[in-house]
């Protein structure tokens, strides 16, 4: 068996466990500057960025008010072009009814080439809530240079068909709902109405009015049986007896 001898230098493996720790202590002071210096970096970065996301969030809410404020506005102007929109209407419906009045008084005042006497100007028919109940109106006017009271009765009669057999229906007692007996007296005009309630199974066509004055002929006038929607405010007004 053979030995070797090594040698021992305790000195020489402290400088070596030096040298190693001053490299680590050396890499770690680099290492810590590099980081202080980039992390200064982020910090400024971080920094920017938090300011100008506070610009934007400023500039968003600037611009949701005035998002908010021109919506509004908007609104406020549709409501008001809608406002205007129906006022016209109401205005220009308004104009038609004045002028429709209008040219109703001027042909009722006006005699004209029309022979003098009592005659049948209009005749209007109206549904009600109750189930075969029409309510109607009768225009009824003086053709004359010199208009005089005059005064008398108006005979009401609806023709039609019960089942396949002709039929008519006189507004009397038995029938009237409002109105019997339509009475007139007047000196131009005189707008009779009445309610007529119909029997089941009867279809109306046609209306005859009769117009009946003491000592004189009675004027009659038919008309289609025909169903309006509303009354107009002219119809309204001519309900005055003058």
């Amino acid at each position: 068996m053979q030995y070797k001898v090594v040698r021992y230098a305790p000195r020489q493996n402290v400088k070596q466990i030096a040298g190693v720790i001053i490299a680590l202590l050396a890499s770690l002071l680099i290492g810590l500057v590099v980081g202080q210096w980039f992390g200064k970096d982020a910090i400024f970065a971080n920094s920017a960025l938090a300011k100008q996301l506070a610009i934007v969030t400023d500039e968003n809410q600037e611009l949701q008010k005035s998002l908010v404020a021109a919506e509004l506005a908007s609104n406020v102007q549709e409501q008001a072009a809608r406002g205007l929109q129906t006022q016209l209407t109401e205005l220009l419906t308004e104009k038609a009814e004045l002028e429709d009045a209008v040219s109703f008084y001027r042909d009722l005042m006006e005699v004209g080439n029309a022979a003098e006497g009592i005659r049948v100007a209009d005749f209007a028919l109206f549904a009600t809530n109750t189930p075969s109940v029409y309510q109607f109106s009768i225009l009824v006017t003086q053709v004359a240079d010199k208009r005089k009271y005059v005064g008398g009765e108006v005979i009401v009669k609806v023709l039609g068909l019960s089942g396949e057999k002709r039929e008519t229906v006189v507004f009397d007692q038995a029938s009237a709902v409002v109105g019997f007996p339509l009475k007139y007296r007047f000196r131009y005009f005189q707008d009779l109405v009445g309610q007529l309630k119909l029997p089941d199974g009867f279809t109306p066509k046609r209306v005859s009015i009769s117009v009946q004055q003491k000592a004189k002929d009675s004027v009659s006038a038919d008309f289609e049986w025909a169903i309006e929607q509303a009354q107009s405010d002219v119809a309204e007004v001519r309900r005055v007896a003058r």
